[in-house]
């Protein structure tokens, strides 16, 4: 019997979740992004400059990088594919916005290195970023009509060569309805397609809207304030795999997939608490 308590507490300490404050620069963080072993790509939403903060694994804000040519207007989350960061101005809380935008900007010569186990770096404190006008298809009125308020954004994340973006249902009635959005940047102008819409639970936006997102071996992982969910492609379409409830509500509103056993979310300062990292076992 003590053996079995032994071991069951053991398991209890093992699966749970580890929380870190992050830097007050990054009070308002929308998203993250792991290009590197050891560190993170952030960024704050509207009202910063366009500024990408480097921040270590326990949240500490050691470097940042002005983006040239870029505005932030409402950037909302960030991803990478080892060549190209990705910067996703998309948020729309109105939904009428006509100037939404991705930047990209070449990292793929921007290395950290380490020293006797310290991480240091030879990052620029300027990167040029390309910016990519873009328009959903589906969408004809700006603002559209309250039923149709579904062209908000917070999640966006690389995914098989092209980018992903997931909508942020503000409709009334509430309906817990995400579209998924297929981008194509090497089309011009930027080629969009709406590949599918998926239900998600939760009695209004604030409990059931995707704040986050990331894809790691053929899975995409959607964030909310509630909850974790994470989809199979399987010949192009996503199929729900599991749902993960996230304990007291909470603004997360960034994610980063370090495996398929352990991912990071992140959550701006609100009423609900402080800003803060926190990583989940899966």
């Amino acid at each position: 019997m003590r053996l079995f308590y032994i071991i069951f507490v053991l398991f209890l300490f093992s699966s749970c979740a580890s929380s870190y404050s992050i830097s007050s620069k990054l009070s308002e963080i929308s998203g993250i992004e792991n290009p590197y072993k050891g560190m993170f790509f952030a960024i704050n939403d509207s009202g910063d400059e366009p500024i990408v903060y480097l921040m270590t694994t326990n949240g500490i804000v050691f470097h940042k990088i002005f983006v040239s040519g870029a505005k932030n207007v409402d950037w909302e989350d960030l991803s990478s594919d080892g060549d190209f960061l990705y910067i996703g101005d998309i948020g729309n809380n109105r939904n009428q916005r006509k100037n939404l935008m991705v930047y990209r900007a070449p990292i793929n010569d921007l290395f950290p290195y380490y020293i006797d186990g310290e991480l240091n770096h030879n990052f620029p404190d300027t990167i040029v970023a390309e910016h990519y006008p873009l328009n959903y298809p589906d969408q004809m009125s700006f603002p559209p009509k309250m039923s149709q308020m579904n062209f908000d954004s917070e999640a966006l994340t690389c995914a098989d060569g092209k980018l992903l973006i997931l909508s942020k249902d503000r409709s009334k009635p509430y309906k817990g309805l995400c579209k998924i959005y297929e981008v194509n940047l090497t089309n011009t102008p930027p080629q969009i397609n709406l590949l599918q819409e998926i239900q998600l639970k939760g009695i209004s936006w604030i409990t059931g809207s995707v704040t986050g997102c990331d894809y790691l071996n053929n899975k995409l992982y959607v964030l909310t304030y509630k909850r974790l969910y994470i989809y199979e492609r399987r010949k192009g379409e996503f199929t729900l795999l599991r749902i993960k409830n996230l304990g007291r509500l909470q603004q997360w509103e960034g994610i980063s997939v370090e495996s398929e056993s352990k991912v990071r979310i992140v959550a701006e300062k609100s009423r609900l608490g402080k800003q803060k990292m926190k990583i989940i076992n899966l």
